[in-house]
């Protein structure tokens, strides 16, 4: 073998001054670099974590009110009854009343048990009204108190078609409240509706 140049001996001392920085760059340099930025990361994130924690913290008293508010205004959406029977009747006497109010009239009340939740009363009404009249008593029904849930909704105005002229229109309603006594009643409705 022949010895090799000083042109060639400077060449390979540059690789292996090269192949030394790589190795030393790869075994050192780099998992110090990418542990620091990681670290960094980490550190960013945890800072905004503990931002949104100290803001629900300081916000724990604005949620205890709502719920204060919450809880006593639950007795909003129950029917005041002791019984399914009671809630039942109720139920069917309001409506009824509206009828009466608005002028429509009611061709059918069906107590609906054995869809109901625990807890709640169902009832389907059939009735012949104007479209005026069913707005209205749609509006009612969402702003009087206690709330009721209108579950069904079918409109039919087959006689207007057949007649062409204006009729009343063909309506089912299905509507839902819970019921209970006071405090009870309350606090059993949101669990019915979870069930």
């Amino acid at each position: 073998m022949k010895p090799l140049t000083a042109r060639e001996r400077r060449l390979v001392a540059i690789g292996l001054a090269v192949a030394a920085v790589a190795v030393l760059w790869l075994a050192l340099v780099q998992p110090i670099a990418s542990g620091l930025s990681h670290r960094a990361a980490e550190r960013r994130e945890l800072t905004a974590q503990w931002r949104r924690q100290t803001r629900l913290i300081a916000e724990q008293a604005s949620w205890l009110r709502a719920a204060r508010r919450e809880s006593l205004a639950a007795t909003d959406f129950v029917l005041p009854a002791p019984t399914e029977e009671a809630a039942v009747e109720t139920l069917k006497s309001r409506l009824q009343r509206l009828a009466g109010d608005q002028g429509f009239q009611i061709t059918g009340l069906t107590d609906l048990p054995a869809a109901a939740p625990p807890g709640f009363v169902r009832l389907r009404a059939d009735m012949q009204l104007t479209l005026a009249q069913l707005t209205l008593a749609l509006r009612q029904l969402e702003t009087e108190d206690p709330y009721v849930v209108v579950e069904y909704l079918s409109v039919s105005a087959d006689r207007a078609l057949a007649s062409g002229k204006l009729s009343p229109l063909d309506v089912r309603l299905e509507i839902s409240a819970p019921f209970g006594t006071g405090a009870a009643g309350a606090q059993a409705a949101p669990e019915a509706l979870l069930r």
